[in-house]
């Protein structure tokens, strides 16, 4: 009996491979985001049963050698220069510096699956790129700084005449950043947004490239740069004046807000429902929305099989919360209203219920892939624990990379 093949993995190498290893079986189907072969490789795939379900297919030279990187590279001046031909894979976030021409010479090709950053002299070089993600050319002859760059007092100090970029964002409130330093000594900002306490600006708007997003704060403000729990700890650290870059959470024993006077939040707030008018109070700009949480509820979790029952409802009043798990079967007792007001469903494979209970199941669910009474077998529920099934005659591979 002749066997079938499936091979699931985010790069398949097929540049090595031989005709005789595969041709024993019926049919060979590659489910991959990137496919690299060379036109020996593909000489052979063409003699096979072979379907190919490939987002990005990349055809090399023989003698070229694959790099691979899960996570950040920095390619730099200093480092080695490859001997031989590459072709460079990187999942994550490509950086490369100034002066790097000739650690990108024997570089044939790359895929980035995530960003890039680069010179725009370099990158006017570069062969054959394809980046899943962002790409970001700044300036030659540019300080680059981090993508959340603070300008600070020590900043001004040893401010140099030069252009500084950042790929995302420049923060300048510090009280004491020295503005008119930083003009005397001829920097110059390029990004995306900066964010300006006022009584700065005047001194640093003409420093800014114009096609920047200027964001104006009052004096004294902090911006945190991460979700925020807004007690009475951050308000003693941060101050009365807060632009946070994330969203802010207000627990039920939380900050006094008369204190807040300034509240900029890039963001969701979640607040209980009883301090939502003492919110509402504060001077505040909101780019997302007003959350009302919900009180603490029971959570069950990654969990094969569940079933919730009118009586464990009646038991949890504040809510029960199912995530992770692959059956919920709801008992068809359970009324709607009961699955509206306390049951929060996430990420499970499949909930089953009664026909009249799936608008109200849906309505409290969060990816969860199938709602309905039965699977699609047929299949009573409780008698199996649905998964993927493999045939006796199907080998199925799953990988990150594959090499053919």
């Amino acid at each position: 009996m002749k066997k079938k093949l499936i091979i699931n993995c985010a790069t398949c190498d097929a540049r090595n491979m031989q005709e005789e290893h595969y041709a024993h079986y019926e049919s060979i189907t590659i489910n991959s985001a990137t496919l690299i072969t060379t036109p020996e490789g593909k000489a052979v795939m063409s003699r096979l049963p072979l379907t190919l379900n490939c987002a990005n297919v990349v055809e090399t030279p023989k003698d070229t050698a694959l790099r691979t990187v899960n996570g950040s590279l920095d390619i730099r001046s200093q480092d080695a220069i490859s001997p031989t031909k590459f072709y460079l894979m990187v999942n994550g976030s490509l950086t490369i510096h100034p002066g790097a021409e000739k650690q990108m010479e024997p570089c044939v090709g790359m895929t980035v699956n995530g960003s890039l950053t680069c010179p725009e002299s370099i990158y006017a070089t570069l062969h054959d790129v394809s980046v899943n993600g962002s790409t970001t050319c700044y300036p030659d002859g540019a300080i680059v700084l981090k993508r959340n760059a603070v300008l600070d007092a020590l900043f001004a100090l040893r401010a140099k005449h030069s252009l500084y970029w950042s790929a995302k964002r420049m923060i300048m409130v510090d009280p004491q950043l020295d503005a008119a330093a930083l003009r005397r000594k001829g920097a110059s900002f390029q990004t995306k947004e900066v964010i300006v306490a006022q009584s700065k600006a005047e001194e640093l708007v003409d420093l800014i490239d114009e096609q920047a997003q200027i964001i104006l704060v009052p004096d004294h403000t902090a911006v945190v740069l991460d979700d925020l729990t807004l007690d009475d700890s951050a308000l003693q650290r941060y101050g009365s004046n807060l632009y946070v870059i994330g969203d802010v959470t207000i627990p039920p024993q939380g900050a006094s807000l008369e204190r807040l006077e300034y509240l900029n939040v890039r963001g969701n707030i979640q607040v209980p429902q009883e301090l939502r008018d003492a919110l509402l109070s504060v001077q505040m700009e909101l780019s997302g929305e007003i959350r009302i949480i919900r009180p603490e509820s029971t959570a069950f979790t990654d969990k094969p099989y569940l079933k919730i029952t009118k009586w464990l409802l009646e038991q949890q009043p504040a809510g029960v919360l199912v995530r992770d798990c692959v059956i919920v079967k709801i008992a068809e007792d359970v009324p709607k209203e009961w699955i509206a007001e306390r049951l929060h469903i996430e990420d499970c494979v499949m909930v089953r219920c009664s026909e009249e209970q799936e608008d109200a199941v849906a309505l409290v669910s969060k990816d969860v892939a199938q709602i309905g009474q039965s699977d699609d077998d047929g299949h009573p529920i409780g008698d199996t624990i649905p998964g993927i099934k493999q045939p006796a005659d199907t080998k199925v591979m799953q990988a990150a990379q594959y090499v053919l």
